[in-house]
């Protein structure tokens, strides 16, 4: 089992707050005078920690668990209420991660994995709920000509979790994907 801490903290004079998503220039048009999707923020601080703890039973079993704790603060501009992105305050205080992966057979692993992120502020006085998600896939490993390649199939969101990263902006119910990679 290993046990990892970490602080972080951020420190930033001059921090450009991008409100470009929410600009017609953002869909290819031009934005007009005084849109305001970009603006200054003075001084933003990002500060926190981050907790992990991993284990490795035997050959076939590995887990892992993260907790990130994060605050944040920053100079009022003005421009606060005004925007739907206002990126200090999309920034959760707390995250989980949870990560199982199982080897069934030789190069051939079954993974489980969770995030948990915690409700935040948005625009307006809005809250943007918390959340779960839960995604499974199965990677396989193998040799063709003298070629290391992974094939991996996977469903992101398995239970359907309806949820936003960003206010006003639903993720999709379920993503299933099928990945190839080759190692060089």
């Amino acid at each position: 089992m290993t046990v990892r801490a970490a602080g972080f903290y951020y420190d930033i004079k001059d921090f450009i707050n991008d409100n470009g998503i929410t600009s017609v220039g953002a869909l290819g048009g031009f934005g007009t005078l005084g849109s305001n999707c970009l603006y200054n923020i003075d001084h933003f601080k990002l500060y926190g920690v981050e907790l992990e703890a991993a284990i490795h039973l035997g050959e076939r079993f590995r887990a892992t668990a993260t907790y990130i704790y994060q605050e944040y603060d920053a100079d009022k501009t003005g421009f606060e209420d005004d925007y739907s992105y206002y990126l200090p305050a999309l920034l959760p205080k707390h995250k989980i991660k949870l990560l199982a992966r199982y080897n069934v057979w030789s190069d051939g692993w079954l993974q489980l994995s969770s995030r948990y992120v915690g409700d935040r502020d948005t625009q307006r006085g809005e809250e943007l709920d918390d959340y779960i998600t839960v995604d499974v896939g199965f990677e396989q490993g193998f040799k063709y000509d003298g070629q290391e390649y992974m094939a991996k199939l996977f469903c992101s969101n398995v239970t359907g979790t309806n949820y936003e990263e960003i206010s006003g902006y639903e993720m999709p119910k379920y993503v299933w994907g099928f990945q190839l990679g080759m190692k060089f």
